[in-house]
């Protein structure tokens, strides 16, 4: 068992700080807090199917550490921060958030997927993770403070519409982010989330804290169909939405019949009724 101490189905730690590759057994239920920080050789990690629980600074600074597979329930603060060769990292379906610092500063880590099962992101999270260029979130509801600051290679972003709230600092000092995708109308966002980011161009739809934020801080915008409806309408009624300002995309379908096919984003749906009546068809 690589000379691990175990006790009461809990990893403590390992006798040999040598080690270069670790096999958990079947039947431990967690990793104690520290157990294995600072084991700079420890390059190859198996995890049990029973294990629920990897405790805070588990496995900080195993700077040799390339790949892990985390089906458990829970990750505790700074468990896998400074360990700059891991690239790759595969979440379970049993965890539910992040917590504070857990891959700081894992600089080889180039993308991450991170599942809908995954709500929050906590502080410092993935700070300092200096080639990571591809997130892929899928479910958060919120992204707290400093957990994505100097993600320096991050070129792009696509919020999901679950997320409520960026903290501030979340994506502070990402030199190279260009474009972001938020599709909440309704999203909070701190006004340091995006600090330094001079470039950046948000896409949302109109009308929404999104676009509001931009002109606050002077941020490019662009109007963006996220969740579309579309409707079948006549020539002088689009004239209508466009002097509007609403942003939709039009197609004449018979120009005998004067049918133009419209699509827009949901959250305009209220403003085009209003301007042109409801929809005859339903």
């Amino acid at each position: 068992m690589n000379n691990l101490i175990i006790e009461n189905n809990i990893v403590r730690g390992c006798t040999d700080k040598d080690i270069l590759k670790l096999e958990i057994p079947e039947g431990v239920v967690a990793i104690g807090d520290n157990a294995f920080s600072d084991f700079d050789k420890l390059y190859d990690v198996e995890l049990p199917d029973t294990l629920i629980k990897i405790g805070s600074n588990a496995f900080e600074n195993c700077t040799a550490l390339k790949s892990v597979n985390l089906n458990v329930n829970f990750i505790g603060e700074y468990a896998f921060s400074g360990c700059s060769s891991l690239h790759e990292i595969t979440f379970g379906e049993n965890i539910g958030y992040l917590c504070n610092g857990t891959f700081l500063g894992c600089s080889s880590l180039e993308e991450i997927v991170i599942p809908k099962n995954i709500t929050y992101i906590g502080c410092e999270c993935f700070r300092d993770c200096t080639s990571l260029s591809s997130v892929d979130i899928k479910g958060a509801m919120e992204i707290d403070n400093n957990a994505f600051e100097h993600c320096t290679s991050i070129y792009n972003i696509n919020f999901p519409h679950s997320l409520i709230h960026i903290s501030s600092n979340a994506f502070s000092f990402c030199e190279n982010l260009k474009t972001v995708v938020i599709q909440n109308k309704f999203i909070d966002i701190d006004e340091t989330a995006f600090e330094y980011d001079v470039n950046i161009i948000i896409k949302a739809v109109q009308f929404s804290t999104a676009y509001n934020y931009t002109q606050q801080h002077r941020f490019s915008f662009c109007p963006t169909i996220l969740d579309s409806d579309y409707r079948v309408i006549s020539s002088e009624e689009l004239s209508r939405i466009s002097k509007a300002g609403i942003l939709i995309r039009a197609k004449q379908l018979d120009a005998s019949k004067d049918e133009m096919l419209i699509i827009f984003d949901k959250s305009a749906k209220e403003r085009i009724d209003s301007l042109i009546g409801g929809n005859k068809d339903g």
